[in-house]
C-alpha cells in the first residue's frame, strides 16, 4: 500500500487503542497518552518502509531486491518497533513525565502491531512480501487490493472530527477531497462509482460529526475491514473464473500463475495476467475480467494502461473477446532462453529473485528482461533491465526464492551448450 494509506490507518489504530485500553493505572496525562498512541500508530505503520532509505541507492536492481525486503519481515519489523519504543521511552523521560508499566505495555502493543499490520496490508497487493525470513524466503502474494485504495481513506473520514488539533482535522478533510478528486480525474473509476464514493465520504463525515466517538471509530474500522474482506472474497471468485477460462480456452497449456488486481473502489472489474506454459514457451496474457458483465462489461471497465503502448512487444491473443473477458495482448518467451539467462548472467539471476511475470525480448533499448506486472509505459520501467554483456554483478543480493523457480529449472543439457545471444 501507499504511505498515505499506511499513515491514516495507523492513526486510526492508535486512536482506537488509546480509547479501548484500560487507563486506571496510567500515570501519563490523558492527552499525552492519546497523542502518543496516535503518533506511534502512524510511525509504526511506516516503519517497514524504512528500506526506502537505502533501496534507492545505486542501480534500479537494488530497489527490486531491497524494497519490501528485510524490513518487511516479521523479525525486523518487531525489532524496529522495539527500537522505536526505546526512543519513545527516552522522549518521555526527557520531558519529566512518568509512565507506568501499563502505559508502556500499551505503547509497545501499538508499536508491535502496526508494523505487522503494514506487512499484512502490503501482502494484499500483487507486489508481494516475504514475512517469514529467515525461516522461509518465499514471496507471498495476496492479489486482492489495489495499491492505492480510496475506500480505506473514506473509512477514516470520521477522524476529521475526532482528532484533537485543527491541523490534523484539516489534513483528514484534505485527504477526503483529494480522494474524491482522484476518483473523478484519474480515469480509473466509472462515474457512477465516483458519485457513490463521494456519498460514502459524506456519510462517514456525518457519522464523525453526529455519532459518539466510540461509535464513529467502530464504523471506521468496520468499513476498512469490510472493504478488505469484500476485495479478498471477490478476488477468490475472480481467480476461480480465470482458472475456468484458462482451462476452457487453452486446454493444451499449463497455468502456472495468475494475478487478479481490482480497479480502485471497483470489485466488478479486475485486471488479469495469466502465466502459462505452452510447449517450450512461457506465455503471459493480459485481460480485463468483468465480475458483473450484465451491469458493466469487460470492454466498459476502465483500466490503468491495458490499452496503451508498453515496453514489452505484445501481440494479440488468439481468442475472441466476450462481455466477461477482454484480451489485451500476450508475449511469449522460450523457457530455455530464460533459464540460460538466469545461469549465465548475474544481473538477470538477481532480478529473477523479484520477477514474477518474466518476459525477454529485443526492443529499442536492447535485450530487455522485464516483469509484465509493472510494464505500464513505452520506456523502461523500474522492473525492466537491459541485459548488458558483460554484466555488472550486483552486491548484497538477498536470498529470496525466485518467484519463477518453476521456469528457471527447465534448462536442458543441450540448451546449456548454446551461447546466449545479446
Amino acid at each position: 500500500m501507499d504511505n498515505v494509506t499506511h499513515t491514516i490507518i495507523g492513526t486510526l489504530v492508535g486512536e482506537v487503542a488509546a480509547r479501548v485500553a484500560p487507563s486506571q493505572k496510567s500515570t501519563l496525562p490523558a492527552a499525552t497518552r492519546r497523542n502518543l498512541c496516535v503518533t506511534l500508530g502512524a510511525i509504526g505503520s511506516n516503519l517497514p518502509d524504512s528500506d526506502l532509505l537505502y533501496s534507492f541507492i545505486g542501480r534500479k536492481l537494488n530497489y527490486l531486491l531491497h524494497h519490501r525486503g528485510h524490513t518487511h519481515t516479521i523479525l525486523i519489523a518487531l525489532l524496529l518497533g522495539a527500537a522505536t519504543l526505546g526512543i519513545t521511552r527516552w522522549w518521555i523521560r526527557g520531558r519529566g513525565l512518568q509512565a507506568s508499566s501499563q502505559d508502556y505495555a500499551l505503547l509497545a502493543a501499538v508499536l508491535m502491531f502496526t508494523p505487522l499490520l503494514h506487512i499484512a496490508m502490503d501482502f494484499t497487493n500483487n507486489y508481494g512480501v516475504h514475512p517469514f525470513w529467515p525461516l522461509d524466503n518465499r514471496w507471498f502474494y495476496g492479489d486482492s487490493v489495489f495499491i492505492i485504495e480510496p475506500l480505506f481513506w473514506a473509512a477514516c473520514a470520521p477522524l476529521s472530527f475526532i482528532f484533537r488539533t485543527h491541523i490534523a482535522r484539516f489534513a483528514v478533510l484534505l485527504l477526503m477531497v483529494a480522494a474524491i478528486a482522484l476518483c473523478f480525474l484519474t480515469g480509473m473509476v466509472p462515474r457512477p462509482l465516483a458519485v457513490a464514493y463521494s456519498l460514502l465520504v459524506a456519510a462517514m463525515l456525518l457519522v464523525g460529526q453526529r455519532a459518539s466517538t466510540n461509535v464513529a471509530l467502530a464504523v471506521s474500522v468496520s468499513v476498512w475491514l469490510g472493504a478488505t474482506a469484500m476485495f479478498a472474497i471477490t478476488a477468490h471468485s475472480a481467480r476461480s473464473r480465470i482458472d475456468a477460462i484458462a482451462a476452457q480456452q487453452f486446454p493444451e497449456s499449463t497455468l502456472l500463475d495468475r494475478i487478479v488486481t481490482p480497479m480502485p473502489i471497483n470489485p466488478a472489474c479486475w485486471e488479469v495476467m495469466m502465466l502459462q506454459k505452452e510447449s517450450d514457451n512461457a506465455v503471459i496474457r493480459r485481460a480485463m475480467l468483468a465480475m458483473a458483465p450484465s451491469w458493466l462489461t469487460a470492454g466498459q471497465c476502465l483500466s490503468r494502461s491495458l490499452d496503451i503502448e508498453i515496453t514489452a512487444p505484445l501481440v494479440p491473443v488468439p481468442r475472441e473477446n466476450s462481455e466477461q473477458l477482454k484480451w489485451y495482448g500476450q508475449i511469449s518467451t522460450p523457457l530455455a532462453r530464460l533459464a540460460r539467462l538466469a545461469q549465465e548472467n548475474c544481473e538477470a539471476a538477481a532480478a529473477f529473485r523479484f520477477i514474477r511475470m518474466p518476459w525477454l525480448a529485443n526492443v529499442e533499448e536492447g535485450l530487455v528482461l522485464g516483469d509484465l506486472r509493472y510494464d505500464r509505459e513505452p520506456g523502461l520501467s523500474f522492473a525492466e533491465l537491459v541485459i548488458a554483456d558483460p554484466p555488472s554483478c550486483p552486491r548484497f543480493v538477498p536470498n529470496w526464492v525466485e518467484p519463477r523457480r518453476d521456469l528457471l529449472g527447465t534448462l536442458e543439457t543441450s540448451d546449456a551448450q548454446q551461447p546466449l545471444s545479446y
